[in-house]
């Protein structure tokens, strides 16, 4: 976590916007001490002497609100994702020709994410960038997420044997998480223990119907073992989203600061 990013407990501002007394929930940003609290972040319960209550005392909001963004940052921590935070809906470019369905998919995704959802399309049409944007808007709801490539699923995955006790903790957290994205499903060097453990992690999640979101390309695809194309043909669990003719648009974006 960044110097900027790390606060101390009871290191809370009050919105302007939000008053304490306007009968509105107070946002909250950490930098100065809450107004209401001192920054002990508990107040003390005012009830007469006698009263089961007397001398006790209860969260302040600002605690809450403080636990609520730590567990927001545990969670994007935790996901995986940070490097793609500004892949979102809002700054995917709907203008492509041959995207708008694959992003009216996404869209209804990631209000509802059920079963899996395959994105299958050539290089540079925003597979990833869709995939992404779900995964983000999930989070923002605190769902629990992981994103990851396939090829750096499995480096980890095997950097992990060496400790039993860390890659059965790890393996546990790929193969329950609520939402698992898989990016670039194909580019993984084939062998017998990659496919072994990809089709343990997705037949797990295909039992219990976790839902998934992968991606690949035609071709990679079709290479892919019999085993793992048969369990992504599950018309009942995946809904495949096929991007046509849609071009590599990565050679047209425009450099920051450009004009065209």
């Amino acid at each position: 976590m960044s110097q900027q990013d790390s606060f101390s407990p009871g290191q809370i501002r009050l919105h302007p916007k939000a008053e304490a007394s306007d009968g509105k929930q107070n946002m909250y940003a950490p930098d100065c001490v809450c107004p209401v609290c001192g920054g002990a972040e508990r107040l003390r319960i005012t009830v007469p002497y006698g009263n089961p209550l007397f001398g006790k005392s209860t969260p302040c909001a600002c605690m809450k609100d403080r636990l609520k963004i730590m567990r927001q940052q545990e969670l994007r921590q935790a996901a995986n994702i940070d490097a793609l935070r500004d892949y979102t809906f809002k700054t995917f470019n709907f203008r492509i020709p041959g995207v708008q369905k694959a992003a009216r998919i996404s869209l209804d995704y990631a209000i509802r994410p059920q079963g899996w959802l395959l994105l299958l399309g050539p290089c540079g049409c925003g597979k990833t960038h869709l995939a992404a944007a779900i995964a983000n808007q999930r989070l923002e709801s605190e769902g629990t997420i992981f994103f990851t490539t396939v090829p750096d699923l499995l480096d980890t995955l095997r950097a992990a044997l060496v400790s039993p006790e860390h890659y059965t903790k790890l393996y546990a957290w790929i193969r329950e998480v609520e939402l698992l994205v898989l990016d670039d499903l194909g580019a993984q060097q084939p062998s017998a223990w990659s496919n072994e453990k990809l089709l343990q992690i997705l037949n797990y999640r295909a039992t219990y119907a976790l839902p998934t979101i992968l991606t690949t390309v035609p071709k990679e695809f079709l290479g892919l073992d019999e085993r793992l194309r048969s369990r992504l043909s599950d018309t009942q669990l995946v809904t495949p989203v096929i991007f046509e003719k849609v071009k590599d648009f990565r050679p047209f974006k425009q450099a920051p600061g450009r004009r065209t």
